[in-house]
């Protein structure tokens, strides 16, 4: 934390009084909490400082941050062309509406101005859905990630990042020797609202209920079936860490692929989108147009 000023000077005045915070006995989990990290993160970090595996920990954290970065960049630059259409398709309907519309005054057709009305009333829900999109996925909490994981277009890659981070606490927990009902148990006292503290509560529960771990696994959604196939193994608590880290290492890869196509497509929507307007736009113009000359 003394080095941090250093190292990040752009947050030197943030770094000197997080390290002021913990010099006076603060616990880093919350400090991470006050500075704006999600829960899920802060969790994971405060599992790896009580484990002893922080290294592997932050390795992890910071590869997905730089996929997170590195997709953010490609999502701009496929985002660029499409804002600079609406931005002009903006100023055209303007135009329209100011000077063209004005000719046709006397015209009774509204087809086109309804047309139009209802298009624009879409984009605003497409673009309200994404920004609830954002705003779910900055709080990154269990109900968060749930109602998420039924979204269209970003459902499966919600879905494949839990799994991710589930299967691999799962493992640094193993190779600390956590038996199932410690690790439950361990999770609970964790960040209230995150997903390990959640899912330690819930499965901790349907373990005292007696329900068995195949029932568990099956009814939790961010808990992969091939989890149980590795249970199923039998193997020693040690070969069972080092499979799951495995496993972990198999939904970082899917999780990479998912985003990276999910993040090609969304050029093509906005294309469709903005052409969908466009065809708007043109009826607004022309059934004006057309149904003057057919009086005449």
């Amino acid at each position: 934390m003394e080095l941090m000023p250093a190292l990040w000077p752009k947050k030197k005045d943030l770094m000197i009084k997080l390290d002021q915070e913990m010099k006076a006995g603060g616990d880093f989990s919350k400090e991470l909490l006050s500075l704006g990290f999600s829960k899920t993160i802060s969790t994971q970090i405060n599992l790896a400082l009580q484990q002893g595996s922080l290294v592997e920990c932050l390795r992890q954290l910071t590869i997905l941050n730089r996929l997170k970065n590195e997709q953010i960049k490609k999502l701009q630059a496929e985002l660029a062309y499409p804002f600079v259409l609406a931005g002009m398709m903006v100023l055209l309907l303007v135009f329209m509406q100011s000077f063209v519309s004005m000719q046709f005054s006397d015209s009774h057709e509204y087809t086109g101005d309804i047309l139009l009305s209802l298009l624009i009333v879409f984009v605003i829900g497409v673009s309200y859905y994404f920004a609830r999109i954002v705003k779910l996925l900055a709080k990154q909490d269990y109900e968060s990630m749930k109602k998420l994981s039924k979204y269209w277009f970003i459902g499966k890659v919600v879905q494949t990042y839990v799994s991710y981070l589930i299967i691999y606490d799962i493992g640094l927990l193993l190779s600390s020797g956590f038996s199932l009902q410690k690790m439950c148990d361990y999770a609970a006292s964790q960040e209230n609202g995150s997903l390990q503290q959640y899912l330690g509560v819930k499965i901790g529960e349907k373990l005292a209920l007696g329900n068995s771990l195949e029932e568990i696994i099956k009814e939790e959604e961010f808990l992969p079936d091939t989890l149980l196939i590795l249970l199923k193994t039998g193997s020693k608590r040690e070969n069972l860490s080092k499979r799951c880290l495995i496993l972990g290492n198999n939904l970082f890869t899917e999780l990479t692929r998912k985003i990276e196509k999910m993040v090609v497509n969304v050029q093509p929507v906005c294309f469709v989108l903005l052409g969908l307007c466009i065809i708007g736009m043109y009826l607004k113009l022309l059934l004006p147009m057309y149904s003057i000359m057919q009086g005449i």
